[in-house]
This record gives C-alpha cells, structure tokens and sequence, in this order.
C-alpha cells in the first residue's frame, strides 16, 4: 500500500503554502454560507485551495484544474490531494461556489490580506512608495453577443395629462398626416458596414464588459483591473475590477484608501499618464500623498500639471517612474502569462474581483516562498535583507548619476 500524501516531499511548494496559510481563519470566514442542515457538504477549505492551486498554475478553468489532476499523478493529483486530503469535488460544485455561495462575500479577500500580512512581516514590504497600473483582462464574451441598447431619450417618456388631453384633440387631425411604416425596398449592392461603439451596443452574455478599439489589434470585449504594486518585492497590496466607464484615474484614491486599509502607508504614488487630472491630484494632496504622474499635454499649463512635472523631473520622480516600469507592468506581465489573467475565467465584474484577489495571492505566496528556509520557520533572514538595501541603494545611486550626465561613472558603478 502506498500513500499518495507521501509522495509529495518535505520541500514541495504546495506543501509550504500548506504551512504559510492559516485555514481555519478560511474556513471561518466561509462558515456563514453553509448550514447545518441536509447532506455532508465538501469542506469549504478544499474549495479555497483549488481554486488557490488553479490561479498558481495559471489554468483557465475549474475543468482544466480537475481534468490534469485525474489524469496526472505526478505532480498534479498528488499536490491537489495532499492539499485537500480527500476526494477531488465535481466541477459544479466549485462553478457554485464561485458564482453563487461565495459572490459578493470577503472569504477570497480575507485570504488575500492573510498572505500579504505575512509579507509584511516578513520584510518583503516597503510601505511607502505604490505603483498603480491597468490592464484590460479580455471577457469571456464574443463580439456577435452585441446587440443594441434600448433605452428611453430624454423628453422621450410618456406625457403627462395635460399634454395628453391637447394631443387627444389633434389625433385625428395629425392621424391623416403621419407617414405609414412599410417594408423597406430589397437593395443590392455590398451591406454597408456599421462599427459598434460602448454608447451604442452592449453585450447580452456579459453586459459589464465594454469594446475597446486599439489601432492594430482586433477590437474585443474587455474588463478594466487595477493593480497596485509596492515595489520592494514587487508584492501585490490592493487589485480592483471595475466597468471599463470613465476616467482611469478615478479609482486612484479608493486604491489608495484599500491599501492604508490593509496597513500600507502609501506616502508616495506613481502612474502613467492615463491617471493624470486636476481632480486626481487634488485628490491625492488632500490625502497627502505625493503623486508622481506626468501631466497629459493640454496640462501643462495648469498650476497642478506644471507641480506635477517637475516632480517627475527630480531624482525621486525618475526612481518613481523607473519603479512603474519595472515593477508595475512587470507585475501585470506576470499575471497575465503565468497566473490566468490573460482572460476572465467567468462573466460580470464580481467574479472578475474573485479572479484577480486569487492570482495577487498567488503571486504574493510565490514571494514568501522565495524567501530563504530560515525565515519562513521565523528566523530572521538579516543577510538576504541587507542585500535588498544595499540594491535599492545603488539603484538610486544610479539614477542621480544618469540625471547629473555622469554615464562613465555608471558604468564604473554597474562593473564594480
């Protein structure tokens, strides 16, 4: 007889998440959705790690997750095994727990802020400096979903009594003088072509994705997400999905607010120029935060737009933008080709949430599992920690070299 939990070793990566993570905080938090009534239910722990293990492995469905574990014994059924420590549930039951028992609920955020607690204890945090960027996910929807949106004009809705009774009394007159509606005329000829747009179509399988239309690419159906990146680690602090409406920057400050929630201190933020406004600005000074955003062009001018350049143009603004760069698109990069980001595993905005919190857990637990042996069994990792400083260090050494025109000398610095 061999066990199958034996086969997984000591030093397994599945079997260090099993250690790093506190299940009963997620089996408490999921407690209020079952009863205790009716049949056995699956442990809603078990659920949790599969779709844990989907979104590490960067797999596309629940179906895919269940499908390589039945068929794959190494590695796949034995790490999913020795995380459930039972029988593998029906793909339903994870579809219903996804899109039914636990919508709208916090079980897969409060995992999230459990694993990026222990990030911050464990060092890998900065604390001060946020980097904020978006992405589009493509939707699980197909451009022949679009249909036309039906809605009431203004000035279009239905009469009120006195101009009724004044319209009875010319119906009969203008009755006679309306034109009758008729089957048009066949035409010939090539059907002339007709280009969708967001205020015109919506989508009936996913009404919350919206069409985007960039040059070179097919237009597609997409859903907008916001990922904050603290830059020491490159660990994820706070992710938001939201409708692809409005300006880019209006999520910033409740970014911000979901970062001091989850105890970041968020002194400084730096963006691209899609979150570049007055009101942006104005919003982030009142909250005193140092906003590193290049103004947009017709900003220039303004007050704001002319503080705002020249911070970008000092020393700290350019590690800023350095920062957005490198660890900003890189942690979207990230997500998108190793985590399942690339495509919304399920329709509407929430569920989008689900998937995003998930794949920022995963990235985080990569992080803590990067971390030497002797810091996860609670040692202090004080040699890997100076390393880190000593980078950060000669990295914005760097820059004020590049700023001051001083290449030979970076040169020197990069060789030595």
């Amino acid at each position: 007889m061999v066990c199958v939990d034996d086969l997984v070793g000591s030093d397994d990566p599945y079997r260090r998440i099993e250690r790093l993570v506190q299940w009963e905080a997620v089996r408490a938090s999921a407690a209020p959705f079952y009863g205790d009534q009716g049949r056995p239910s699956v442990d809603p722990v078990v659920l949790v790690k599969l779709f844990l293990v989907a979104a590490v492995e960067g797999f596309g469905s629940m179906r895919q997750t269940l499908r390589m574990a039945e068929r794959d014994l190494d590695p796949a059924l034995s790490r999913l095994r020795a995380l459930s420590s039972e029988r593998l549930p029906h793909h339903a039951t994870l579809s219903y727990a996804n899109c039914v028992r636990f919508a709208g609920s916090s079980v897969f955020e409060q995992l999230f802020i459990q694993v990026l607690a222990q990030c911050r204890e464990r060092g890998l945090l900065d604390g001060r400096r946020l980097v904020v960027d978006a992405t589009h996910v493509e939707a699980d929807a197909a451009l022949a979903s679009l249909r036309a949106e039906l809605s009431v004009l203004e000035g279009d809705d239905h009469p009120s009594e006195s101009e009724s009774e004044s319209e009875s009394e010319s119906e009969s007159e203008s009755e006679s003088e309306r034109p009758k509606l008729a089957l048009a005329e066949p035409r010939s000829g090539p059907t002339p072509k007709r280009r969708a747009s967001n205020a015109t179509a919506v989508s009936r399988s996913d009404p919350d994705a919206k069409l985007r239309h960039k040059p070179g690419q097919r237009p597609h159906l997409v859903h907008p997400a916001q990922v904050a990146t603290d830059p020491k680690a490159r660990c994820i602090v706070a992710v938001k999905a939201e409708a692809a409406t409005g300006h880019e920057g209006g999520s910033l400050p409740a970014i911000v607010e979901r970062a001091r929630w989850a105890r970041h201190e968020v002194a400084e933020v730096c963006a691209d120029q899609g979150y570049a406004s007055d009101t942006v600005y104005r919003a982030l000074a009142a909250k005193q935060v140092t906003a590193f955003i290049p103004p947009q062009r017709n900003m220039r001018q303004t007050d704001h737009g002319q503080a705002a350049r020249e911070r970008c143009k000092s020393p700290p603004g350019v590690e800023a933008a350095i920062d957005r760069m490198t660890h900003g698109e890189g942690a979207i990069s990230e997500l998108k080709l190793r985590h399942g980001l690339d495509r919304a595993r399920c329709r509407g905005t929430p569920k989008l949430s689900v998937q995003l919190l998930l794949a920022a857990t995963a990235i985080n637990l990569k992080r803590l599992l990067s971390r030497p042996q002797a810091t996860e069994n609670g040692q202090a990792g004080v040699h890997g920690d100076h390393q880190v400083v000593v980078w950060r260090q000669l990295q914005t050494v760097r820059v004020c070299l590049r700023w001051l025109g001083r290449a030979d000398a970076v040169g020197s610095l990069t060789g030595s």
